[in-house]
């Protein structure tokens, strides 16, 4: 298939060299997947038929505009994601909106999974609404009424792990920045341990001798498991960048002397 495209020069859309390039190629319908900036006005005023993004939330727009919001969700712990197809307008996700699918988060999602269900959520919603849209019969619906919330940006600083968290705290990290994300990672000596993947471990079978970050156990296949804040967790599959070749046991990971993250007002 033959599809013309184009690569912006700059992320906001805002250079003359864009701006020329989209008006040429006689855009009218915009979708918008995945792109962390502003659509410019310029943009939104030249589309015969509008710009129509996808942005989700563990509820209803307008709670947790912003960013991050499928990362966010598997970090507090929420059980269903509301994807919605909205409307763009100059604003942070505040247009009108086109259609909604909600969809599970399971105790085994990650941040993989959750895209995959964000995907089929997104084909799902353009296949019904696109026909509809293209011959501007769609009706739109205004976001409800209250107050809006906002998920901060997360950088890949914000992976760190603190062994004195608790085992289901330290779970939703690590699945909420798996791959295609940086990954979760602490300290061992100089090195750096990105853990991939990591499961709670046990309540019952106990390392009380242990303090947090360190290792209980290595298996014969190198996963092991680490004393938390609580209980314990089992390193599945990790990566060390750095001097260290393996993990063994009653090694300790540390901090790096950094502090934990306080996040402060977060969408509920």
């Amino acid at each position: 298939m033959n599809i013309p495209f184009y690569i912006a020069e700059k992320y906001s859309l805002k250079s003359a060299e864009d701006e020329a390039a989209i008006r040429k190629a006689g855009v009218d319908i915009l979708l918008c997947m995945g792109w962390q900036r502003l659509i410019p006005e310029w943009f939104l005023n030249y589309l015969s038929v509008g710009a129509f993004g996808m942005h989700g939330s563990n509820k209803p727009l307008p709670h947790g505009r912003g960013r991050s919001p499928l990362n966010w969700s598997l970090i507090q712990d929420k059980q269903l994601f509301f994807t919605h197809l909205f409307k763009y307008n100059p604003g942070v996700d505040d247009g009108d909106i086109v259609g909604m699918q909600l969809f599970d988060i399971t105790v085994f999602d990650d941040a993989h999974t959750l895209h995959l269900k964000n995907l089929l959520s997104m084909l799902k919603l353009c296949k019904q609404v696109l026909p509809g849209l293209l011959k501007g019969i769609v009706e739109l619906t205004p976001q409800q009424d209250f107050e809006p919330s906002f998920y901060p940006k997360r950088s890949k600083e914000d992976g760190q792990i603190f062994w004195e968290m608790s085992t289901k705290d330290i779970y939703n990290l690590v699945r909420a920045v798996a791959k295609p994300f940086p990954g979760a990672f602490t300290y061992l000596h100089d090195s750096v341990v990105i853990i991939w993947k990591g499961i709670p471990f046990d309540s019952h079978i106990r390392w009380d001798d242990k303090q947090s970050g360190e290792i209980c156990h290595v298996f014969y296949d190198n996963s092991f498991i680490v004393k938390t804040g609580d209980t314990s967790f089992y390193v599945r599959e990790f990566e060390i960048i750095g001097q260290e070749k393996q993990v063994t046991n009653s090694m300790r990971f540390h901090d790096n002397d950094k502090k934990q993250k306080v996040w402060t007002n977060l969408p509920q």
